[in-house]
């Protein structure tokens, strides 16, 4: 009897984390969908499946390295862009599916392994914060790193109850080199565990992880085949790409960038845009965390090391290696100090003060609670108070203004600006208005839809930029339109 009224509690919370999780994902999501030059990157690839079905080996690149990906996450992407006629809308909704099954998993990780505590707090924070939210209404190609992070941590527990839990691990890996090499880092401690375990030894485990792995990798294959084993040798050529693209060795810039992220996991402030608040390239109107909350991750943090490290349970052990080897790697990596690039620590970090609170006995415990409440409560407000100034809404009722001006003449993109200059546009224009001659976009994209960029004189010009920008050239003759975070100027030049 106790353990059916157990049962019935923990389905119930379930029914409340899910529900929470697709509100808080869902709302208003139309309008504050972010829409930018990866989601266009990603789109416009995709598209090309759906027009012309055919092989394809390879997606998006990773980052600043000559390195692709694979093509898997392209096809998946075509097919809802299929059934949607295109409209990226629909990704959106998808992505904020797999943020809730995330954090169901975020569930699951926390009760199994550690307790039912760890369990509840983790994924309600998980499902109720504002970063990680609005991070789960982005349809890209990172969006399974979080999953991806924690079925590495489970599967490599449960290899102490089956060696052919390496299958998952494996399956894990190989969806890496299909989705985003962040988690990568984490295959050390794989290595590790599977030479330490001597499981090498087993020659059918080790054939059928090569088999796992095999499959989600032979597409890359073919193309390095094809093209001098360009991937594969990426390494070689890692110097000559970080002084290119101007990357550099700064630990101190990624440790400030660690430590404002460990603040911002707590509180954004309501009311400004998500779009600012994970704009890669110009987010200065985001929210800066306070030092307290910045110390308070921190201190959590550190005495949470401190226990693993005095501990024996060997979950605690996994879990802190997870996070020094993402923490380390991040530090240590060239690369840009990208938000994005934590995802897996932001995970993997709601482990660790859901683990402290269920160690907490006595009226404390109950104070934890409160704050946890508190968080969350505000958490919900900044989420529903979120400014769809930058999102997708008001691009579409912009490109709708425009459109009535352009109506069926030919017409030509620029752009103009320092921050929402890459958004997307001539995506959306062909989307929900009508395809543009040439784009200030086609230098990066035109090789996917060579027959559409058309060279000749045409009637329109349509310059978008973020609302009340400084004027980089002569505007005369133009009209201007306002909508929302953004301004588009249209001239007849012909």
């Amino acid at each position: 009897m106790v353990k059916q009224f157990l049962k019935f509690r923990i389905y119930l919370f379930l029914f409340f984390l899910v529900s929470l999780g697709i509100f808080l994902r869902f709302h208003n999501l139309p309008n504050l969908y972010i829409f930018g030059f990866d989601e266009e990157y990603q789109a416009t690839y995709a598209m090309t499946l759906v027009k012309d079905i055919h092989p394809i080996w390879i997606g998006v690149s990773a980052s600043f390295l000559d390195y692709y990906l694979g093509p898997y996450f392209t096809y998946f992407t075509s097919f809802w862009l299929w059934i949607s006629s295109g409209d990226p809308l629909i990704t959106s909704y998808v992505a904020g599916i797999t943020g809730v099954a995330t954090g169901v998993a975020v569930f699951f990780v926390g009760w199994k392994f550690f307790n039912l505590t760890t369990g509840i707090i983790s994924s309600l924070l998980y499902m109720g914060l504002p970063l990680i939210v609005f991070y789960d209404q982005k349809y890209w190609n990172p969006m399974f790193v979080q999953l991806i992070v924690l079925a590495m941590f489970a599967s490599l527990i449960l290899i102490k109850k089956s060696p052919w839990w390496w299958l998952l691990f494996t399956g894990a890996v190989g969806a890496i080199f299909e989705t985003d090499l962040a988690p990568l880092p984490l295959v050390i401690i794989g290595i590790w565990l599977f030479l330490k375990g001597k499981y090498f030894l087993n020659k059918k485990l080790v054939l059928s992880c090569i088999v796992v792995f095999l499959l989600f990798y032979w597409p890359l294959l073919v193309f390095d085949f094809n093209h001098n084993w360009s991937n594969l040798t990426v390494l070689g050529r890692y110097n000559r790409q970080v002084k290119a693209s101007g990357a550099r060795f700064d630990p101190m810039s990624k440790t400030s960038s660690v430590l404002d992220t460990m603040g911002r996991f707590w509180y954004l402030e309501p009311g400004k845009s998500n779009a600012q608040e994970l704009n890669i390239f110009c987010n200065l109107q985001r929210t800066y965390p306070s030092s307290w909350l910045t110390g308070l991750s921190v201190v959590l943090l550190i005495y949470f090391l401190y226990i693993s490290f005095k501990s024996r349970k060997k979950e605690l052990h996994l879990l802190t290696s997870f996070i020094l080897v993402s923490l380390l790697f991040y530090i240590l990596y060239t690369g840009g100090s990208f938000e994005y690039y934590l995802h897996g620590f932001i995970t993997l970090f709601t482990f660790v003060p859901a683990i402290l609170i269920s160690q907490v006995k006595g009226r404390s415990r109950g104070l934890f609670f409160l704050f946890i409440a508190v968080i969350l409560i505000l958490g919900l407000r900044t989420i529903i108070n979120s400014s769809d100034r930058y999102s997708l809404g008001s691009k579409k009722v912009l490109i709708g203004k425009v459109m009535g001006i352009v109506k069926d003449e030919s017409f030509a993109i620029d752009k103009m600006g320092t921050c929402h200059i890459y958004d997307g546009w001539r995506y959306l224009f062909k989307v929900y208005g009508r395809t543009p001659a040439r784009s200030f976009t086609d230098q990066n994209f035109a090789w996917l839809y060579p027959e559409e960029v058309d060279n000749e004189p045409v009637t329109y010009n349509v310059i978008v930029s973020e609302y009340g920008v400084q004027a980089d050239r002569d505007l005369t003759g133009y009209e201007r339109i306002d909508e929302g975070g953004f301004s588009a100027y249209v001239k007849k030049i012909k």
